[in-house]
């Protein structure tokens, strides 16, 4: 494991890629709050009225938010329950953090869709799996951290992918979500009509999780909305493409600078642009597209 440590700085980057698509955050309502505390961009939520934070198990007006989770600096996510504990006991030990004789880490809230474990300045919590999912985790635990008044939070995805011409094993940070159409952008359908938002990351994130491990480098990450067909796969239970198009659409990838696929990419990076929260996707890399279909890796 890696601790980071960073200032939760942000900035604006232009996106030569991203052609007419336009953020929709540059129309969207901001609530006034204090510097560096995170910003909504809903007029009807407010603190002094209840938020039912519905998935979480928590509201704002029926536990301390802000004695809870006011020093919050860092949020890292990933799909499965049992790594954000794991990785939450891997804190704690790095983080020298004490446990009481016979007790152990819990999670916060309830467990039925995500399981949340503070340590620290550092929530670690699960996403589930795939955009819907996740898209619940980040609307919730961002407006968590609003009530509770957090200020320089950064979000982190740390996850498995599989990777395009790169071995198992290998750590890819990633620059910004492309789509299944390698597009730099997450497209939603909202009251009848398509939205998009741009999907960049923060580029300074990257960079530093290349300066202090061993990671492969800053590459796009396309996101795709299932684990079969939407990446290509031969051994879903129906496919509906030819060998052919298959390495088509994987070199086109490649070429166009992608090192891994997954499931959640575009998802996370438009909403860490459209919040103007810092956002990094890491992902270890469980087996070469380029080569095959199964993972067999190992945890090891």
């Amino acid at each position: 494991g890696i601790c980071f440590i960073m200032d939760g700085s942000t900035k604006e980057v232009a996106n030569p890629r991203s052609g007419s698509v336009v953020s929709v955050a540059d129309n969207e309502t901001v609530i006034d709050s204090e510097e560096g505390e995170i910003q909504l961009g809903n007029p009807n939520i407010q603190r002094q009225k209840e938020d039912i934070l519905y998935h979480l198990g928590l509201s704002n007006l029926g536990s301390d938010l802000a004695l809870m989770f006011g020093d919050t600096r860092f949020v890292c996510m990933g799909g499965s329950a049992v790594r954000a504990e794991k990785f939450a006991n891997k804190l704690a030990t790095r983080l020298s953090i004490s446990i009481p004789t016979g007790m152990g880490l819990t999670s916060v809230g309830k467990t039925e869709r995500f399981s949340l474990f503070k340590i620290g300045p550092i929530i670690s919590v699960n996403h589930g799996m795939g955009m819907p999912s996740m898209s619940i985790l980040l609307h919730e635990i961002t407006k968590l951290l609003f009530h509770a008044k957090a200020r320089g939070v950064s979000f982190m995805r740390i996850g498995t992918s599989g990777g395009l011409g790169i071995p198992a094993g290998t750590v890819v940070a990633t620059t910004e979500g492309v789509n299944g159409k390698l597009e730099s952008c997450y497209e939603q359908i909202v009251l009848g009509k398509e939205v998009k938002h741009e999907t960049l990351l923060d580029t300074d994130l990257a960079k530093l999780a290349v300066s202090l491990s061993n990671v492969a480098g800053k590459e796009p990450v396309p996101l795709t909305n299932d684990f079969y067909e939407g990446q290509g796969r031969f051994d879903g239970a129906v496919v509906s493409y030819s060998a052919q198009d298959r390495i088509d659409w994987l070199q086109k990838a490649y070429d166009s600078g992608v090192r891994n696929i997954e499931m959640e990419s575009t998802c996370f990076a438009a909403w860490c642009h459209r919040m103007k929260i810092p956002g990094m996707i890491i992902c270890a890399v469980l087996l070469n597209r380029l080569e095959g279909d199964q993972v067999t890796a190992t945890p090891e």
